[in-house]
């Protein structure tokens, strides 16, 4: 790389001392003479790690770094709360998610520029300047600005690309959403960080390496027809910069220099780029996704105070340390049974026992899916508020104000000329209206309705005036929306149920299902567990309020999906999938619940303090006898 800058350099001085007398460096034909290297010295600097091997790898981290740091910023769980595409790419074509990813990917495909043709030979002639003979001035080489125009597109591809697919969001795995509510210690076979990744690498590259063909054919029609010209003039400023002897009429040339070598050169390296990016975001994702575990414990067992970090993060207002929260609760409460002794035995704590301020928090989660579906198609408290702050306007008076006092008695005579134009039009107005004239609807008489009709008849036969009827016409666009609906040009358009259903019940902007999950299964685990843990019997006087809160979530869900009208640009709807794969796992999670529940305490009812009815409608939800 310092070789052939330094060749370049000094070739360019020679040049300028050569077609310069003033210029202190001597007039000479000779070449400055390099170190000569031999082929086995080669390949051990271009290895060597305090060489130009680790320059560029360092500088080549930032690339991967700037994708760590757009995670990290937009890092979220769940899905995104839109009731269709269209309103996806509303939300965020304008959104500073948008300006952000876009920001870190060109920076990124920017600095791989500079690496890569840093570190290509002399050979692939992609210098800043074209040398010409001797009595000819430099000109600027448009094959590194083609390359580095196609990284900045590939770039901008890159950003449509992790918004459309939302990489941001962290998909857990299906494993580690438990549906049961058991509490026995079986261990599930854990596939480690590196398997997963190793098993999803072949199908990344074989994504990429089609979009890496696609963007090298598509690049050269795109470059020609956009910014070519721009990014030759903001090139060319650059090399006046650096001092390069340039005219300053230098010109496009009529053909880009699309070479193969260079169109090889574009889609490799491109390959190149974009398995680093997405290699980046498959290890983020695979990292974050991994079980809030440290060494075999909860991530929380380390710090003084285990249950008032997980507490805080319980009530947390930040959706990401909620989430980890309850994701950390739900291990706790199924796996580490030392842990929920210490939970059951901690009662002095400033704000209530712990299991107190757990459950609250739980029930909470779960006591929001029963207000957002009874708070659906009703204004929210801004709106109403906003509504009660807004004055009525009303319209500029027009005429006299009304008459106070004996409004029944006639009306003094007019005393005044305007007096009487106003009672003359008064007494118009009225007349007009108590006795409207007998065409008012229809502004034909008779007579002309008559040649209006025969001349109809005339021209048009019934089928024709059949067509034109407004009726005929609507249902006519109607039959044109739904076919372009069912189209896959309409799929954006499209409000499917599912999506609906999860905007509604799951909370905005992004799904909360998997905190609404884990609080079911904790509550559900902690409660069982408690029979046998809990030596002060703080958690039995509960038990009454989980299971109804259980049994009202569950009723409420399964009547919201039961009856929720279908939109209309739902053109493939069918009563199967009212119960889409979310709904599913929450319904699935209150009704092992509650069947472990009255399997536990079912024998304790009146000790608890349970209702014999609500006993009998768990039983029936978890499909027990009896």
């Amino acid at each position: 790389m310092f070789n052939g800058l330094f060749d370049e350099l000094t070739h360019n001085k020679r040049d300028h001392a050569g077609s310069n007398p003033n210029s202190p460096l001597p007039r000479t034909s000779h070449t400055i003479p390099t170190p000569k290297i031999y082929p086995c010295g080669r390949i051990i600097w271009s290895w060597f790690p305090l060489g130009r091997a680790g320059i560029r790898t360092l500088l080549l981290f930032l690339c991967p770094l700037l994708v760590f740091v757009l995670r990290v910023a937009l890092l979220h769980f769940g899905n995104r709360s839109t009731v269709s595409p269209f309103q996806t790419l509303q939300q965020y074509a304008v959104a500073r998610d948008f300006y952000e990813a876009l920001f870190c990917y060109t920076l990124s495909a920017w600095i791989f520029t500079q690496i890569y043709i840093w570190s290509v030979p002399d050979n692939a002639n992609l210098g800043w300047i074209v040398q010409g003979r001797s009595w000819e001035r430099q000109r600027l080489n448009e094959r590194p600005i083609y390359l580095r125009s196609h990284y900045l597109i590939l770039g901008l591809l890159q950003t449509v690309l992790h918004l459309y697919f939302d990489y941001d969001k962290v998909q857990r795995e299906p494993n580690q959403t438990v549906l049961g509510s058991s509490t026995n210690e079986t261990p599930t076979t854990i596939v480690k960080p590196v398997e997963k990744f190793w098993s999803r690498l072949p199908n990344i590259a074989k994504e990429i390496g089609s979009i890496s063909i696609g963007s090298s054919l598509l690049a050269p029609i795109i470059y020609a027809l956009t910014i070519r010209n721009l990014a030759w003039r903001i090139s060319l400023f650059w090399a006046r910069l650096f001092r390069y002897d340039i005219s300053h009429a230098s010109e496009l040339s009529i053909l880009p220099p699309y070479h193969y070598t260079l169109i090889f050169r574009s889609a490799w390296s491109g390959f190149l780029l974009l398995l680093l990016w997405r290699v980046s975001n498959l290890a983020f994702d695979i990292y974050v996704a991994q079980e809030p575990l440290k060494r075999g414990q909860p991530i929380s067992q380390d710090s003084k105070d285990p249950n008032g970090v997980l507490i805080n993060g319980l009530q947390s207002k930040k959706s990401l340390v909620k989430t980890f929260a309850y994701w950390e609760l739900a291990q706790i409460s199924q796996n580490f049974p030392d842990r929920r002794v210490l939970i059951f035995r901690d009662i002095d704590r400033v704000g209530g026992p712990t299991w107190v301020q757990i459950s609250s928090a739980c029930l909470q989660t779960v006591q929001a899916v029963n207000a957002r579906i009874n708070g659906y198609g009703q204004p929210s408290p801004q709106q109403q508020a906003q509504s009660r702050s807004q004055e009525v306007q009303s319209l500029p008076r027009i005429g006299t104000p009304l008459k106070e006092g004996q409004v029944m008695m006639n009306p003094p005579p007019p005393s005044s000329r305007k007096e009487m134009i106003e009672t003359k039009v008064g007494s118009f107005a009225k007349s007009i209206g108590n006795n409207p004239p007998s065409n008012y609807n229809n502004p034909f008489s008779p007579k002309q309705q008559q040649y209006l009709e025969a001349a109809r008849n005339k021209l048009l036969t019934p089928e024709q005036q059949q067509a034109i009827t407004p009726a005929h016409i609507q249902s006519q666009l109607n039959s044109y929306i739904t076919s372009f609906l069912q189209s896959w040009l309409g799929q954006p358009f499209r409000q499917t149920f599912a999506r609906r259903v999860q905007s509604i019940v799951f909370g905005q902007p992004y799904s909360q299902l998997t905190p609404i999950v884990d609080a079911i299964n904790s509550l559900t685990a902690l409660s069982t567990a408690s029979i046998k843990e809990d030596a002060y019997g703080k958690v039995a006087k509960d038990i009454p309020i989980v299971m109804r809160t259980f049994i009202t979530t569950y009723q409420t869900l399964e009547r919201f999906t039961a009856t929720l009208p279908v939109h209309w640009t739902d053109v493939h709807f069918s009563e199967d999938q009212r119960r889409s794969e979310d709904v599913l796992m929450v319904l699935s999670a209150l009704r092992n619940g509650l069947g472990e529940l009255a399997k536990a305490f079912g024998a304790f009812e009146k000790e608890v303090g349970m209702e014999a009815q609500d006993l009998r409608v768990a039983k029936a939800i978890a499909g027990m006898e009896g």
